[in-house]
């Protein structure tokens, strides 16, 4: 055999080999990234996904923050990166918000990601100073008898707080007075204080005040009653048949994610799903843990890609 053969025999074999024999995923840290400030929930969700994820991957799982314009600089961000499992995000609703409200994104909402796993699913609260109203059927007579003379309080425009109130109005054929504030806890202060009358948001920005008994919590956006608060009724129970808005979080990546990696990553997702220290944190947060399939998540996506398009376009809402 001749030397030129015999220097040619290592190349050839390795050029034979699996690519996962070659360059075992991962081999070094994985980032998660996420749109919003540190400590919020995002965040809070994305550090409980890290942490049980380094045992399991057997490398550092790392969070990164890139705040900003609702979460599209993040998405952006993400949708650019190299698909090869090592930057994946921490999405939340709002992504679905987004592609209806924008009239551009760096990126396609869909087809720019893979969807890997839903994490968490929870719905928005609305409440009411304490003794103000009785039910959510009683506050919808005040808005349909004297339009506008309804404040309700949310986090922002174009949030998924914010449309979830224009899909009541849409439902009801109630006209309420939409009022933004830089987050649900500023909302719910200024209920308090007067400037509104209602709240939209999460339980975990309602409940506190709820159970001091400074707020009387009238519906859940759910089309069930939430299992933590079965007392509270459903918006589609009292006012609005087929009433149903549940927000998430999920955990996606770069689209053309290899499949072999996207294996590895959904078995890892599944396992620190089932984890019941894991459940525990993300129920603390007012959210349901879930996890899911590829295929579920990305239908969940689309679904309410399509259902916010229609209410930011029926209800008039600025696009930007």
């Amino acid at each position: 055999m001749t030397m030129r053969l015999l220097t040619a025999l290592p190349l050839a074999i390795a050029l034979a080999m699996p690519a996962a024999a070659q360059d075992s995923y991962p081999d070094r840290s994985v980032r998660i990234v996420h749109g919003f400030g540190a400590g919020g929930n995002a965040d809070t969700v994305s550090r409980i996904l890290a942490d049980a994820m380094t045992e399991g991957l057997g490398q550092p799982v790392v969070v990164e923050s890139r705040p900003g314009a609702g979460g599209t600089l993040a998405s952006g961000y993400v949708a650019a990166a190299d698909p090869d499992g090592y930057t994946l995000q921490l999405m939340v609703g709002g992504h679905t918000v987004a592609a209806g409200l924008y009239t551009s994104l760096p990126y396609e909402s869909v087809d720019d990601f893979t969807f890997l796993s839903i994490i968490g699913q929870f719905p928005f609260f609305i409440a009411a100073r304490s003794g103000e109203y009785e039910t959510l059927a009683e506050v919808i007579e005040a808005a349909t008898a004297d339009p506008g003379s309804i404040r309700i309080g949310h986090s922002g425009v174009g949030s998924t707080q914010h449309l979830t109130g224009e899909l009541l109005d849409i439902e009801t054929s109630a006209d309420f007075l939409h009022v933004p504030y830089a987050g649900g806890a500023a909302a719910v202060t200024a209920m308090m204080g007067g400037e509104v009358d209602l709240v939209i948001d999460t339980g975990t920005a309602i409940f506190g005040q709820a159970d001091a008994g400074v707020l009387d919590v009238l519906a859940v956006t759910s089309s069930e009653r939430w299992p933590d608060n079965p007392d509270v009724p459903t918006v589609a129970e009292t006012v609005a048949p087929g009433f149903n808005v549940v927000s998430w979080t999920g955990l996606g990546a770069p689209a053309g994610l290899p499949d072999d990696v996207v294996e590895v990553l959904t078995a890892e997702i599944s396992r620190v799903m089932a984890l019941e220290a894991v459940r525990e944190r993300i129920a603390a947060l007012g959210a349901a843990p879930v996890g899911s399939s590829s295929a579920e998540f990305q239908e969940l996506v689309e679904g309410q890609i399509a259902t916010w398009t229609e209410v930011i376009e029926t209800a008039g809402v600025e696009r930007r």
